[in-house]
């Protein structure tokens, strides 16, 4: 957990609920985690929407300072890091066991819900094309490092 004294009440809301998601997330392998992660992602983002953009405005205006923000996100991926590989026990997605493995995993689908906020696609969209997206982050995963 971040132990910063400046911690912004909403951004620790978020991590609260990201690192809660990761471990109640009671999927028995990556496959089915990562399954279960999008659709999380997607109702997650849909319904505090608002409070993101909070969040992201107060980290702009430089209201959250950079530290507490990068100590937040790093504290959410390391959690979801650990899980994959506890996930990974015959080591299959070698990217998972790198050092940037969970943050590459986040950048995807950030980069999706930065869309979806833009517009590109809609939560119905994003539920629609989770079992293709599914395949190709394990085949992302599955990259030699």
């Amino acid at each position: 957990m971040t132990q910063q004294n400046d911690m912004d009440e909403a951004l620790k809301r978020l991590e609260d609920d990201y690192v809660r998601a990761v471990k109640e997330n009671d999927s028995t392998n990556v496959k089915d985690f990562i399954e279960q992660f999008l659709y999380d992602s997607w109702e997650y983002n849909d319904q505090n929407i608002e409070m993101i953009k909070t969040v992201l405005g107060r980290y702009s205006s430089g209201r959250i300072p950079q530290r507490t923000f990068r100590s937040s996100f790093n504290y959410m991926t390391e959690e979801l890091q650990e899980k994959l590989r506890q996930l990974d026990h015959d080591k299959v997605y070698p990217v998972l066991h790198s050092k940037d493995g969970a943050s590459m995993l986040v950048a995807f689908v950030d980069g999706l819900v930065l869309q979806y906020y833009i517009g590109a696609y809609d939560v119905d969209d994003l539920r629609e094309m989770t079992p293709y997206l599914k395949r190709v982050i394990l085949q992302m995963l599955k990259t030699e490092v």
